[in-house]
């Protein structure tokens, strides 16, 4: 498997780059998050299934579902006795670490060593990316098994079978790492089709066979765990069914964004910006130079690839244009499922007799993902990550277009911008508008530990279940506190608001941190 990842010599040293930049980079924004509190919900859900892999369970069972590799791996820790919110920030790094090395080692299948951490710094020190960057949420994670498998795919379709075996039981893993993840099938399957026609070669056979053997034994074995932890619950099997159908998110989802252009209007903030803003979910504002830098390059590359491929248009371009405005016609008025098949049959015409079908591939990549997280309308910013990697292989493409174009030394480009993109890396964490909110929960929460040594024998009531039952523990129950009659009338000792409370008789405001009040039941 190693000898199949074409490391060479040279290849060790950017490597290691890649390994001591990450690694440093990782634990900054590591310090960073703990010292910004938890300011995706989401984190607490994870935490809390990882207890629940440890034996004890605390509201777990019906999302026990979510990611059990991240949380799985994540317990092992708890287990060993680092209980630490700080555990599932350097779990979820050190994927970041290994989705680079992949990300690197699929790039120089195109570039050269200089090209490839060029994009591996670009990709990694893109502000979406950074945003996310060890913080306990599944997005890089996920992104890391996907480049990894696109890497193994590539390899079994092209120079060794044999890696089908690994190829489908890091598919599974990555599925179980977030289910989002097996959106990169279709545009994969396309990539086969380039290459290997609509028949499965018989050379190709045994393996693809051997590989979903070891993938379906292992994805039984996970199913069956989490069925049995979640009690025959599995919330993902209607996720995956809404996906499909092109069911619409609920319009009471406060990420709710009938927007379908929001992903591409905001694409210039995700790779550089200047402000940022958490509203329940970081907003990225105002875009850089930097960032209309690289859609220079991305657009002088592209002019000058047209440029060199004029043609004359045929009958078969007819037919392609037909399906592209069908495609588009199609789009948030059937389902999103229904527009992809559409859009990757658009690009099987125009690749198959293409040279370039690894630009197809990315291309498929890319509008698998747009097209997917566009048409849905619960949004956020961290959901499109998945088109980085393909999109950062077209950026390097309009370098090596202007490099081809103009006599100017190759290394220039790249190198500039590798530091400018090491600089941004560093500097990011300057353009958040930090204060202390996303700490109060974790406060508030010391506060009553610290003042009531039986806190855990009473119950304590709270407006959100999720970051409570992580810090307070299992008799946490979950009150709205738009019911206060409800609030009044329960036997909880305290209870946590998100907003002052005017109408109760039987509590008092004992506590106040920001926008959390602590109310504790009179005597």
């Amino acid at each position: 498997m190693i000898q199949d990842l074409d490391i060479k010599q040279k290849d060790k040293y950017y490597l290691l780059f890649i390994i001591i930049f990450t690694t440093v980079l990782v634990a900054y924004y590591i310090k960073f998050n703990i010292n910004l509190g938890i300011y995706c919900s989401d984190v607490y859900v994870y935490l809390l299934n990882s207890i629940y892999y440890t034996g004890k369970n605390i509201h777990s069972t019906s999302n026990i579902y979510l990611s059990p590799v991240i949380c799985f791996i994540t317990s092992i820790f708890f287990r060993m006795g680092f209980v630490d919110r700080t555990v599932i920030y350097i779990v979820t790094g050190a994927f970041a670490i290994l989705g680079n090395i992949g990300f690197y080692l699929l790039l120089k299948r195109y570039f050269n060593e200089t090209m490839s951490l060029t994009g591996t710094i670009i990709y990694s020190a893109s502000t979406l990316y950074l945003t996310w960057l060890a913080n306990g949420t599944l997005d890089i994670p996920a992104n890391t098994m996907t480049i990894w498998i696109v890497l193994f795919s590539i390899i079994a379709i092209k120079n060794n079978p044999k890696c089908y075996k690994y190829l489908f039981t890091l598919f599974v893993l990555g599925v179980f790492t977030r289910y989002s993840v097996m959106i990169v099938l279709p545009a994969i399957m396309l990539y086969y089709v380039y290459e290997k026609g609509f028949k499965i070669e018989s050379e190709d056979k045994k393996y693809i066979i051997k590989g979903i053997e070891i993938a379906a034994i292992l994805g039984v074995i996970v199913l069956a765990i989490l069925l049995i932890m979640g009690s025959g619950q599995f919330g993902a099997g209607y996720q995956i069914s809404s996906g499909i159908t092109g069911q619409q998110g609920s319009e009471l989802d406060p990420a709710y964004n009938a927007d379908e252009s929001y992903y591409l209007m905001n694409l210039p903030n995700f790779i550089s910006n200047s402000h940022t803003i958490i509203k329940g979910n970081p907003i990225l504002e105002n875009p850089t130079v930097l960032s209309w830098a690289i859609f220079a390059i991305l657009l002088i590359g592209a002019g000058l690839w047209l440029y060199d491929n004029k043609r004359k248009l045929n009958k078969k371009d007819g037919i392609v244009i037909t399906l592209i405005i069908i495609t588009i016609a199609t789009f948030s008025h059937i389902s999103s499922f229904i527009t992809i098949l559409l859009s990757l049959l658009t690009l099987f015409l125009m690749g198959k007799d293409n040279e370039n079908k690894t630009g197809y591939f990315m291309a498929g990549w890319i509008l698998t993902n747009f097209i997917f997280y566009s048409y849905y309308s619960i949004k956020v910013n961290r959901y499109i990550l998945p088109v980085f990697p393909p999109l950062i292989y077209f950026i390097l493409m309009g370098i090596t277009q202007i490099h081809n174009h103009l006599k100017i030394n190759k290394s220039f480009i790249p190198i500039i911008l590798i530091v400018l993109f090491i600089i941004q890396a560093f500097a990011f964490t300057s353009t958040f508008d930090v204060n202390d909110e996303f700490r109060h929960p974790e406060e508030m929460s010391k506060y009553i530990v610290d003042n009531d040594p039986h806190y855990d024998t009473v119950s304590i009531g709270a407006y959100n279940l999720r970051p409570y039952s992580w810090w307070l523990g299992e008799n946490v129950v979950g009150i709205v506190n738009s019911n206060q009659t409800a609030i009044d009338e329960s036997n909880v000792t305290y209870y946590i608001s998100n907003k002052q409370l005017d109408k109760l008789n039987n509590y008092d405001e004992i506590k106040n941190m920001g926008n959390l009040y602590l109310y504790k039941k009179s005597v």
